[in-house]
């Protein structure tokens, strides 16, 4: 994110141009007014020629920059610039890090850099031998404006010493492996998705998916969950057993081939709509023993992630964060707001943060 901080306080190329006949006359004052004040009398606040002390004072006095030779840009300053933009959209996250540091250091949990090191060696050799950091930083963090240093702090150490202080509770039973193996190995069901919300158009568009298959493939490529539409509600991987949710399991694998289940519930408010495209039988080439040490590490890390998110949910609980520091209006909202009012076009209510700052 710090990195990318210049590249989101300035706006696009093409907005840019659409900008450019209503700030260039506020550009031009500007510029008068400070060559104004800087020449109007020698000695004065703002002449270019006048030294001006650096600050003194502790940490927020520390300068980070200088302009017109030694006029000096300190930490506080950068500091409160980038809280006022930046500083509502972090605050969660430096919360829940605080929070797990804090509970860390109470049971003496220390993470160094050479554990963060070995750990991101370890995830890169996972990636593929030729996979190094050189190919994760150009290939991964840059696609999504992060940097070595952010993945370090901000993802390997708070996981490590979640994993140094959950691991502990943490148990694979013989229960848990042979599930594993038959939900891995054993037979399966392949369906089309549509994952709609939980609304009185539901039932609706229930009816227009069940009549046939085109109607199954408008509403699976129309009102379908956005990353869902494009494929016509494919590329969900096959519904097996002790699949998370029991009853999605029951009644994929009650259905024939063609046929189109009833609306499902689930638990974050939606439904599912699943038609089946056909069974697959179970792989009756694998072998437990021969499995079992490959599925103990699959099923270790998944219940060790578990864990960490329920345990992190009850520290959160437990420090009961109080969040002072509402969203202010970001760069990116005042060109979505800006750009259609210049071109005659409406501006979306979405564009600007509501009254709670939100």
């Amino acid at each position: 994110m710090i990195r990318s901080v210049l590249a989101k306080l300035l706006p696009s190329r093409a907005v840019l141009g659409k900008l450019t006949p209503v700030f260039g006359m506020v550009a031009v004052g500007v510029v008068t007014f400070v060559l104004t004040k800087g020449h109007a009398a020698t000695g004065q606040p703002g002449d270019p020629r006048q030294p001006v002390q650096p600050p003194s004072g502790g940490y927020g006095g520390r300068v980070v920059a200088y302009i017109y030779g030694d006029e000096p840009i300190t930490r506080e300053e950068l500091g409160e610039f980038l809280i006022a933009r930046f500083g509502a959209e972090r605050l969660d996250f430096l919360v829940n890090r605080r929070i797990v540091e804090r509970t860390c250091k109470a049971r003496g949990i220390e993470v160094t850099d050479a554990m963060i090191d070995a750990q991101l060696d370890r995830d890169l050799e996972k990636m593929g031998k030729n996979f190094t950091r050189k190919n994760f930083n150009d290939l991964v963090l840059k696609k999504f404006k992060k940097t070595m240093y952010e993945w370090k702090e901000d993802v390997i150490r708070p996981k490590l010493m979640m994993v140094q202080l959950v691991a502990p509770m943490v148990k694979v039973t013989e229960e848990d492996l042979r599930k594993g193996f038959e939900g891995r190995y054993g037979p399966k069901v392949e369906c089309r998705w549509i994952v709609l919300p939980d609304d009185k158009y539901k039932e609706q568009l229930w009816q227009k998916a069940s009549a046939n298959e085109a109607g199954f493939n408008e509403v699976a490529t129309k009102y379908n969950l956005p990353a869902l539409c494009p494929h016509g509600g494919k590329g969900v991987p096959p519904i097996h057993r002790h699949f998370g949710d029991p009853n999605v399991e029951r009644i994929a694998f009650g259905l024939k081939e063609g046929d189109v289940s009833p609306l499902i519930g689930l638990a974050d408010k939606t439904v599912v709509i699943l038609k089946c495209d056909k069974h697959i039988p179970a792989d009756l080439t694998k072998r437990f023993e021969e499995e079992r040490l490959a599925l103990y590490q699959e099923i270790y890390d998944l219940k060790l992630q578990q864990t960490i998110n329920e345990k992190v949910a009850k520290m959160r609980e437990d420090a009961s964060p109080k969040l002072l520091l509402q969203r202010e209006l970001r760069q990116d909202d005042l060109e979505r707001a800006v750009v259609p009012e210049i071109s005659g076009q409406p501006v979306p209510r979405t564009a600007l943060p509501n009254k709670a700052g939100e």
